[in-house]
């Protein structure tokens, strides 16, 4: 249900992707509405399609978010539990944001007992560099009202099958140093946020 979010945009709206990889969700929709990527890892446009690649930009949300307009609607797709500064990119994030904006948003659910279910988090409590977080809703539901950004649905997705594809991908790239990767088809679960919330002004 959340991801039929596309059918609502309009040709006059600007959407910001934060963290866009090589472009791809901003090329299926480039005909909507005005697009525009950002990610700090620039190294990442080389894969990207020409249509899509001179709306890509380089963008830090933890320092501040390079336009002077505000944005319609922001993606934040699986960024927030790597970030530090998570504060600081939401708070840029919403100033960014048109009041009665959207913000759709994924992240990582805490699931008590079995966050093991995510490579990224055990790496990461074991030592590793890259944060990788996970979140309850009433975390998230804290974090986003601190910035006047209100959810109005969210749904969980993420099967076993997700999980067992997360595991053998980290295989082939860690273990075996290989970019092969298996992909598993989206669909409600049990381990990732999905949400769209809402820019309302302060009451």
């Amino acid at each position: 249900m959340i991801e039929a979010w596309p059918a609502l945009l309009e040709p006059k709206h600007k959407l910001l992707d934060v963290g866009c990889w090589d472009g791809e969700r901003l090329y299926k929709i480039r005909n909507k509405c005005n697009v525009i990527g950002i990610d700090r890892d620039i190294t990442k446009f080389k894969t990207a399609k020409k249509e899509i690649k001179k709306k890509l930009f380089y963008g830090d949300i933890t320092k501040t978010i390079p336009f002077q307009y505000k944005f319609d609607w922001i993606l934040l797709r699986d960024v927030l539990e790597h970030l530090e500064e998570e504060d600081k990119a939401l708070k840029n994030i919403s100033n960014s944001m048109k009041e009665g904006a959207y913000l759709i948003m994924s992240t990582p659910k805490h699931v008590p007992f079995l966050n093991w279910y995510d490579p990224a988090w055990i790496r990461w409590k074991l030592g590793g560099r890259e944060r990788h977080k996970h979140y309850t809703y009433a975390e998230l539901s804290k974090k986003l009202k601190k910035h006047s950004l209100h959810i109005k649905i969210y749904q969980i997705e993420g099967t076993i099958k997700w999980v067992f594809a997360r595991w053998i991908n980290g295989f082939f790239k860690h273990v075996l140093g290989t970019k092969k990767q298996i992909t598993t088809p989206w669909s409600e679960g049990y381990f990732e946020w999905v949400l769209i919330a809402r820019k309302e002004s302060k009451k």
